[in-house]
Parts: structure tokens; C-alpha cells; sequence
């Protein structure tokens, strides 16, 4: 079970909404160079850790704070994720992250956002 980071958590605020959840996607970018970061310095789990959590307050939050009525062809946010999993894919990350990422991805899938909005839509089953 992917456990929220409280840090992540803030970058969600509600006053953070606006259109296309453009200031939240760019909050996240910042917490993105810290992931490839850990990722450039071999640290995988901790990268990975990190990719998850952000990842599981993204659809969290899509749904809870209705994200969904904040965009209408562009949901920023999830283009930030998908630039960090392309991160994580250029690394040759050992096993237990791999797994890790799995499993987390498995989580995410069975969420309301993936279930029923579709989000995030780069990870598919």
C-alpha cells in the first residue's frame, strides 16, 4: 500500500487549483527533479517511493477535490507524472524497485480516477 507524504499532500492544497491545475502541476515538477535526482544517484527504491506517492496524492486528490471540473482537453498534472515515469524508465532500476513500481502501479489502477476517469491514462493494464 502506497503511503501518502504529507510534503506531496501539500502540493494539492485547494488553493492551488486553477485552470488546467497548471500551479499544481508545476509544484510537482519541483518534487519531479528530486525523483530524478534519486534516480540519477542509483537510489531506485527511494526514487520509485517517491514516484508513487506523488502519483497516489495526484489521483487522490482528482478525485476527492474534483480535479476533473478544472480542465477540459489538458489535465496537467498527469503530464507531469508521465515525464517522471519516463525518467524512471531510462534508468535500469534492479529489481525490488521494479517490482515495487508494479505493484504500485496495480494500486493505482484499482482507484476511482483510473476506474472511473481514466486517469492516469499512461499506465495501462
Amino acid at each position: 500500500m502506497i503511503q501518502l507524504n504529507p510534503r506531496y499532500e501539500a502540493i494539492f492544497n485547494a488553493n492551488n487549483i486553477d485552470q488546467d491545475c497548471d500551479k499544481i502541476a508545476s509544484l510537482m515538477r519541483v518534487e519531479g527533479n528530486y525523483i530524478k535526482e534519486a534516480l540519477d544517484a542509483g537510489l531506485y527504491k527511494q526514487g520509485v517511493t517517491m514516484y508513487l506517492q506523488l502519483l497516489k496524492s495526484m489521483t487522490t486528490h482528482f478525485v476527492e477535490d474534483e480535479h476533473y471540473c478544472y480542465f477540459d482537453d489538458m489535465y496537467s498534472p498527469e503530464y507531469t507524472m508521465q515525464w517522471i515515469y519516463k525518467a524512471i524508465q531510462k534508468h535500469n532500476i534492479d529489481a525490488e524497485s521494479h517490482a515495487m513500481l508494479e505493484v504500485g502501479h496495480k494500486e493505482i489502477l484499482q482507484s476511482e480516477c483510473y476506474e472511473d476517469y481514466g486517469y492516469p491514462s499512461y499506465i495501462v493494464r
